[in-house]
């Protein structure tokens, strides 16, 4: 996936070193209660939408910015399902360089009835499934997340922490 010229501009001091980046993923649901999620072009697993914050950019900006990107719709951030850090949110990438994730899912809504389309090079498919019905590659962490929000629980869920 490409890195934005913020995270370029910090690997170019720190090189390979940890680096906690801040992001948003959206568990958009549709009218017919179909879940949103997209076939990853670097890994055969279905995923939600989102990505980084951008510097200066508000979160829930951030995740209409990222659903339209990957998705080609707008969305309508409703509430927060998840506030995600730790360890199992630290990686290091293909090319050696180390992560740590701090990540807000929000509970979206389509704002039109738009279809869903690959808007970039970061899908091989985007589209909505059943949410009784979602493909079995799906990213682990994120049936959880779309559990949460299938919940319907006004309160955010916060993963305890793994000491």
């Amino acid at each position: 996936m490409p890195i934005s010229q913020y995270v370029r501009s910090i690997r170019a001091k720190i090189g390979k070193d940890l680096l906690i980046l801040a992001g948003s993923s959206a568990v958009v649901i549709n009218d017919r209660n179909e879940v949103l999620l997209q076939l990853r072009s670097d890994a055969p697993i279905w995923t939600l939408p989102g990505g980084d914050l951008d510097p200066g950019e508000h979160i829930a900006a951030c995740v209409i910015r990222e659903v339209y990107e990957e998705a080609g719709i707008y969305v309508s951030p409703e509430r927060i399902i998840a506030v995600l850090s730790g360890p199992d949110h630290m990686h290091t990438c293909a090319n050696g360089d180390q992560v740590a994730s701090v990540q807000i899912c929000f509970y979206c809504r389509p704002c039109d009835e738009t279809p869903p389309r690959v808007n970039d090079d970061e899908s091989l498919e985007v589209r909505y499934f059943p949410s009784d019905a979602l493909p079995e590659n799906l990213h682990r962490p994120h049936k959880l997340l779309i559990t949460k929000a299938l919940e319907n629980n006004p309160s955010a869920y916060f993963y305890p922490p793994s000491e």
